[in-house]
C-alpha cells in the first residue's frame, strides 16, 4: 500500500470511528433520530462491514509504516467491537 493509500485509509478510519461514536451516542431530538431503530441497526451493520474490510486490507499490507499499520488495525478492531456491543445491547432481552 502506498503512502497516499495508507493516509486515505487512516482518514477513513478516523471518520469511521467518529461515525461509530455518534451512532452509539444518546438519541438527539433532531430529525435524524426519527429514522427508527431498524434503520440505525442497518447503518451500524454497514459501518461494521466497512471496518472489517479496512481491517482485512491493512492486515494483508506488507509495509508496517513505523508501527502505524498495527495501531490502525487495533483501533479499527476496537471500533468494530463497540459497534457490535451497541447492536447487542439494542436487542430485546
Amino acid at each position: 500500500m502506498e503512502r497516499k493509500q495508507f493516509l486515505t485509509t487512516a482518514a477513513g478510519v478516523a471518520a469511521t470511528i467518529a461515525v461509530a461514536r455518534v451512532a452509539l451516542a444518546e438519541p438527539t431530538p433532531f430529525p435524524m433520530a426519527t429514522r427508527g431503530p431498524r434503520r440505525s441497526d442497518q447503518n451500524l451493520a454497514r459501518v461494521r462491514h466497512h471496518l472489517e474490510k479496512a481491517i482485512d486490507e491493512l492486515q494483508h499490507d506488507q509495509h508496517d509504516y513505523c508501527g502505524h499499520r498495527e495501531r490502525s488495525i487495533d483501533l479499527l478492531q476496537r471500533a468494530r467491537a463497540e459497534i457490535e456491543a451497541g447492536l447487542r445491547c439494542d436487542q430485546p432481552h
